[in-house]
C-alpha cells in the first residue's frame, strides 16, 4: 500500500453538487402560484437531497459513528422552499436554517457544501472517527 499515493477527491462522492442541485429563486412576495418548472425544480432539488444526505449519514454509520436521517430527511422540503426564498429575496431574509437541538445537522452541512463554504468531499467524513 502506497501511503503516498494522491487520492483524487473528486472521486470520493457518485454526485456532483454544483451540477445536481439547482439554485432556484423564488420570491414568496409575489409569487402566488408556482410554475410547472419551479415546481419540477423543487421536487428535484428535494430529491436530490434526500439522497445525498442518505448517502452521507450512511457513510458515517459505516465508519462505526452511526445516526440517522430522520430529521435532516423529514425538513428537506422546508429547507428547499427556504434556500429558494433566501436566493430570491436576500434582502428580506436572514439566510439561517435553523435548528434548535442540532437533531439536523447533516442539513447543516449539506447547506454548507452547496453554498461552498465546506468542500463538498467533506461530507463523506462528517461522521468519522
Amino acid at each position: 500500500k502506497d501511503n503516498n499515493a494522491v487520492v483524487d477527491v473528486s472521486k470520493l462522492l457518485p454526485f456532483d453538487l454544483q451540477k445536481d442541485y439547482k439554485k432556484i429563486a423564488i420570491d414568496p412576495f409575489t409569487t402566488t402560484t408556482l410554475t410547472p418548472d419551479q415546481l419540477a425544480d423543487l421536487q428535484h432539488n428535494i430529491k436530490v437531497c434526500r439522497h445525498i444526505i442518505v448517502f452521507f449519514t450512511s457513510c458515517g454509520a459505516a465508519s462505526g459513528y452511526g445516526g440517522h436521517t430522520g430529521g435532516a430527511y423529514d425538513t428537506v422540503p422546508e429547507v428547499v422552499i427556504l434556500d429558494a426564498f433566501f436566493r430570491a429575496r436576500p434582502d428580506r431574509f436572514v439566510p439561517i436554517f435553523y435548528d434548535e437541538a442540532g437533531h439536523r445537522v447533516a442539513t447543516q452541512y449539506l447547506m454548507a457544501a452547496l453554498d461552498g463554504y465546506i468542500a463538498p468531499e467533506f461530507l463523506r467524513f462528517y461522521r468519522f472517527g
